[in-house]
This record gives structure tokens, sequence and C-alpha cells, in this order.
């Protein structure tokens, strides 16, 4: 086995970048950047960089940042109500005979969203979190609040449907010895349900995330220890979740790629082989810059060794203290001014700030390659994205992880460890109201990917780039312009860019699978080249239409050969240092094993980019009228339905997202305010509006005629 860090062993300079431009320092790759510091101080450089400091926890206005539902369901967890000793002797037959069309519905229900961590069960700390509860879908599934609110209080006005907690309390009470406690009563009902129905978890952490214990009486670590170190303690008690690493797509950058048009049944495709993009471009050559981001230490060529367990960087993800991070430029060491020991004794699980550090920042800043990723996720607003602003949710509470395996998938990279989707939550019949709208609206679900209505925009939160011309890169002495959102346009390394904020998708019909250009693929004479395609169409059943970013630019190609090239950017032969082109791209061919002809040009690529966070809430969701124009004419839903007094079917259809009160609120939308035909059906193949000319598999009588003439 190969050992990279061997003590005595001095390995050529490394590159530091900071504000005010580079430096160099030599230290021995046995050492963290820390020692080699304090060892050798008549070699240290004058600034040391300085780690980021970790993100404000408040709103955009100054105030403190807080979940306010999640908080709120947190304080009503805390509630214990009184205990109910009697409860009435019938049956649940009797029981929906008394009530009749007074039994408790889903418009009855006071919250739709509850957390179960009553006092009563956890009066001591105990191994498991609390559990996040979506009452109203639990409701909406079983079509009966009765099933789980089996019994009523026999109390003059007593509700039918009291807290669990109001008749399950104590474990064993001599009293009421037929009555389970309420840790017992919730297991006993859940699972019971979830077995009959065949649906739901089962298993303790299906529902409970694991409490973490309180590391700084378990860690035991010299003073400033190097971050193998760290690594090594942490696997005197956790070897197989190292073991576990090992084979993850976090560590490897490589795995299987199932959704990949005939790449379906490999297991090397990835960031560390094959893939390539339009920013940044490609990894190999460039690893001690890109590799920053690595769950590991210490990869700065092609020869890291993914077998050694100590090289595995256990603090990125599992960091608490939000102060570790990694140096920028230098193959995934981390600054050498952090507290290791400190960081060790106090880590927990993955947040959105372990995540957001290397996936909010991808190509190079924050913002940069995802449309619905940025810095503001750390601490949202309700209206930036209400599972994260709302209900404090963290990464892994949508991407359950086992064995170090994440679900989840894109279309930037190949690799699928597990799929998730919206639906995994809130079933495929999400809208609970029981009424006109929200029928049609889970009849839409069957076409329509549940993003394509609750984000209407991308980048709503902040400016992303969508061009990058790296043909223009390399001019030292070119002005830099800011744009309308205070964004550059330029930078001599890398080209020329624009950026956007509050942008309409593209939209497109997705069965789930992609097509994919990879590193020696040939490009397209014809036209743009596209690094990645969703793949549906109007007539594939599996398909819907879902919403995606465009990002566009040039990129290298060879003349010849007719493929992308990968330049070598980064390093002392690298073109951010020498500014040479041919020289960038001999090494970098190099590198990927790809010959390169000695002669190049500039081709246009572009890449849909999938759209799944920055979910916007109910109220903020497209309306009917910003799809259908139909909606806006004289006849509306009364085109099939009688129009009834009690219905206004025109409130209905423009109950939605507010884009001129968007733009009140600064965001870049006043371009799409009274936009109808937002998603463009002609564009998805359909003849024009369905309501209409009829859906994708059924022509419907919806069209107004008039004098025998069908309305155009």
């Amino acid at each position: 086995m190969r050992t990279l860090f061997k003590p005595l062993l001095i390995i050529s300079a490394s590159l530091i970048l900071i504000a005010g431009g580079l430096f160099f320092i030599n230290y021995d790759a046995g050492s963290t950047l820390s020692q080699a510091f304090a060892a050798a101080p008549e070699k240290a450089p004058k600034k040391v960089p300085s780690p980021p400091k970790p993100p404000e926890k408040v709103n955009p206005d100054g105030t403190p940042w807080s979940p306010a539902a999640q908080v709120a369901a947190m304080e009503r967890a805390k509630e214990v109500p009184p205990f109910v000793k009697k409860v009435k002797a019938e049956t649940a037959w009797e029981r929906k005979q008394r009530l009749g069309d007074d039994a408790p519905t889903l418009q009855d229900q006071d919250y739709a969203y509850v957390v179960l961590n009553s006092p009563i069960v956890n009066k001591e700390q105990d191994m498991y979190e609390p559990v996040r509860f979506m009452h109203k879908k639990h409701a909406a599934v079983t079509g009966d609040c009765l099933k789980c609110h089996h019994a009523s209080a026999d109390e003059p006005g007593a509700p039918e449907t009291a807290k669990c907690s109001a008749c399950h309390q104590e474990a064993f009470n001599p009293e009421f010895p037929e009555r389970p406690g309420l840790k017992a009563a919730y297991h006993r009902q859940c699972m019971t349900c979830h077995e009959e129905q065949e649906k739901g978890p089962l298993g303790c952490t299906d529902c409970h995330g694991k409490n973490v214990p309180d590391h700084s009486k378990l860690v035991k670590l010299p003073k400033n220890p190097s971050p193998t170190q760290v690594t090594t303690e942490c696997l005197r008690c956790h070897e197989d979740q190292g073991e576990d690493m090992l084979k993850s797509a976090h560590w490897l950058w490589k795995g299987p790629s199932p959704y990949t048009v005939d790449g379906e049944k490999r297991v090397d495709s990835g960031k560390a082989t094959n893939t390539i993009n339009n920013f940044c471009i490609a990894l190999p050559s460039n690893w001690p810059r890109c590799t920053s981001c690595h769950a590991g230490y210490g990869w700065k060529d092609e020869t890291f060794d993914f077998t050694d367990k100590s090289h595995i960087d256990c603090l990125i993800c599992h960091d608490t203290t939000d102060t570790y991070a990694k140096v920028p430029t230098d193959a995934g060491m981390p600054y050498p001014q952090l507290d290791l020991v400190e960081i060790a004794e106090h880590v927990g699980k993955p947040s959105r700030k372990t995540c957001g550090d290397c996936h909010f920042q991808g190509g190079g800043g924050d913002a940069v390659k995802h449309g619905d990723m940025n810095a503001i996720l750390y601490y949202p607003t309700r209206k930036c994205d209400v599972h994260m602003g709302d209900l404090d949710f963290q990464c892994h509470d949508c991407h359950k992880t086992r064995n170090h395996k994440i679900s989840g998938r894109s279309l930037s990279l190949p690799v699928a460890e597990g799929a998730r989707s919206c639906e995994d939550c809130h079933t495929s019949q999400p809208h609970h109201g029981n009424n006109l709208l929200d029928h049609h609206l889970n009849r839409h679900g069957e076409h329509i990917a549940c993003m394509t209505c609750h984000s209407p925009v991308y980048a709503k939160c902040k400016p992303t780039k969508t061009w990058w011309d790296w043909s223009k890169a390399g001019d030292k002495k070119r002005e830099v312009h800011k744009d309308k959102y205070g964004m550059p346009d330029y930078f001599w390394k890398k080209g020329e860019f624009l950026w956007d904020e509050s942008v309409q998708p593209t939209y497109a019909w997705y069965n789930g699978t992609v097509e994919r250009y990879l590193i020696g693929d040939k490009i397209d004479d014809d036209g743009v080249t596209e690094i990645t395609q969703p793949v549906g169409g109007i007539k594939d059943a599996k398909s819907r239409i879902a919403p995606f970013k465009i990002m566009a630019g040039k990129q290298p190609a060879d003349k010849n050969n007719r493929t992308l090239l990968t330049p070598n950017l980064f390093g002392p032969k690298g073109y951010w240092k020498n500014v040479d082109w041919d020289q960038a791209f001999k090494i970098g061919a190099e590198a990927t094993g790809i010959e390169y002809s000695g002669e190049y040009e500039w081709e246009e690529t572009k890449m849909y980019w999938s759209l799944n966070h920055e979910v916007t809430p109910k109220e903020m969701a497209l309306s009917c009228v910003q799809c259908h124009e139909s909606l806006t004419q004289e006849r509306s839903c009364d085109r099939c339905h009688q129009d009834k007094r009690d219905v206004d079917f025109k409130a209905l259809s423009y109950k939605g997202v507010d884009f001129k009160t968007m733009a009140a609120r600064g965001r870049d939308t006043l371009d799409l305010v009274e936009k109808t035909d937002y998603i463009n059906f002609k564009a998805l193949g359909y003849k024009g509006d369905p309501i209409i000319y009829g859906g994708r598999f059924k022509q419907l009588p919806l069209g107004w005629h008039k004098d025998g003439k069908e309305e155009k």
C-alpha cells in the first residue's frame, strides 16, 4: 500500500490563495500546515490565510433567524394535556354512527405538521431524536381521522380527536392497566398500520434519527494533532463506518450510473473519471484545486490511495462547530489555524453548513453551478425554501443515508446511490384539500413534476451563473464590470460571464434518465453540444414536465478529433500560471488518456441542471391562469363545471404566485407579471392549451364551441 504522508519526505511547494494574491510554503508532507508553520516559523509567510467565518444566523433584514413552524411545533410537543380518565364505551362502528356527518375531517385539523417529542416519553435524553410527523398527510392517506383517534373522552364538550398523550401517558398506570404508555401507543398504532398497509417505516431509525453522544468524553487526541491522527481516532470506534466510506460516491467520486442512457451498467463514471462540464471543465490534472471539497486528505494527483482509511476526512461532514474549513488549493487539507481537537470533540450529524460548504460553492464560488442552491440556504427565509426556512430541514432529512451512501441524483453527475422524490414524503396525491382545485392539482401530478409549480423561478434568492465563455480568458488588462446584481462580468483566469436572478426555468419532458456527454465523446458538429440532457417525451407515459436551469457557454474542443478538451488550469504548468492554452491541453490530455491533435477551437455547449431546492410555499406556486391562457377568457372552469354561485372560478384559477409582489420585494420578476402560457405548451409538443386542445393521451371535449366552431 502506498503511503502518501511519509516522515521526512519533502514535497514541492504548495500554492495558497489569499485575497491579496498567491504565496508558496514548503512543509513536511507528514505534517499539517499548522505544524509546518509552528516547526519552521522562519519559513512561514507573513500572512497565513484565514478560514472563512461561519454564516450568520440572521434574516436578510438583520433580525435573528428562526424556523417558525419548527419552533412552534417543538413548543407544542412540550404540552401535556390533562389526563383523560374515562372514555366513551362504544365500538368504532357505534362511534361513527353517533357522529354521522359531524365526524372530524381534514378541514378540522389544527396543525398539518407536528413533532413527536413529549416530555412524558423523553424525561431524560435518550438514544433518538424527535420524530417529524406529517399529520395532515396521514389523515389524507388513511381517509379517516378516527382510525388513529380511536376513542373520545366521556366528558361534556370534549373534542373527538384529543392528543394521544391525553389518554396515554405513563408506561404503566396501575389504575388503568389496560392502557399502554405513550411510547408503546405510538409504536403499536404506527407500526401496525404500516404493516397492514405494507408501506411506511418500520425500523427505529426510519422514523427517528439517532442522537450523537457527547464526543468530548470519548475523543482522545494529542495537542495539535494532524488531520490523519483525527481520522485514526475516529476509526478506533468507527471501523465499519470507515469501510463503508471507502465504497461511497463522496469518497470515490465515481460509482453506479443507473439513470445514464447507455451507461446503466457502468460503475466507473463520475467526476474522478469521465465527466465534464462547462464550468471549470474537468477534474483530471487539476486535483489539488478541485479536491478541496473531497471527503479526504491529500488527493493531489492520480496516485491517491483510495484504500487508505486514514485519509478519510470525517470532520468535513460531521463538524458541528461551524468552523471547519479546507484550504481551497491544498488537496483537501484543512486550514492550519483550526482547533481540530475542539472540532473532533463536537462532531455530530451533517448539516446544511457541512453539505453546503461544498455543494453551494461548486464551480468556484457561491451559486455558480446550481440554480437552486446557494449560501442563502444556510439560514433561508420561508419564502426562499419552505422546508429549510420554516421547518429547519437538514439535507439528510430528504437525502436519506445508509452505510454512507446518500440517496439522491442529479443531471450534472451520473453517480446515484438511491433516488429521492417529493412523492416519497408527500405521496402521489399531495393536495389534501378535498375540493375541486385539489382534485385537478392531483391529476396534474401525473404529468407535471412538483417543482414545475412549486419553483416558478430559480435563483430567486441569489443570482446564478448562466453563461461562461472560456474563449475570452487571458486578458489581464480587461476592465471588470459589475452587472445589475453586482456580479462580475469577467475574470482573466476564466473568461466572460453572465448572471441571472429569479429566472423562469426551461421546461422539458423528463422520465428520470439522462443523455450524457463523457470525456472522449464526439461533439455535435451541427449545433450546440449538450453535455447533459433530460430524456422524455409527450407520448412517454413515464415522463413529466420538469423545470431546469440551462447553463450555456463556450469551451475548448479539439479541432481535428472533435472532442471537448480538458485543460490543466491549476498548478505550476497550468493555464492560470502560464496563460498557455496549448500546454494546458497537452497536460490535460495526458491526464485523461484522450488524444490531443495540437489544434483547438471554441465550441458552444449547454447543460441541463435539475431544480429540486428552493421549494416555494403553496401560496407562491404557479396559478392555473399562469399556465392556461384559456382561463383568462370569458369562459374558464365553467367550460366543464356548472357555474354555481358558491364557487368563484376566477378566484380559484388566479390563486398563486404574485410576481408583482416579488418584484416589490427586490426580485427581478417584472418581466413575468401577467405572463401566461408559462411553460409553453407548444414547445412541449401540445397543439396549444390542453384545456382547448386536449391532453397528451386523451382528447377531452373541453373546448368552448360557439356557432359550431371551436374557440381559437
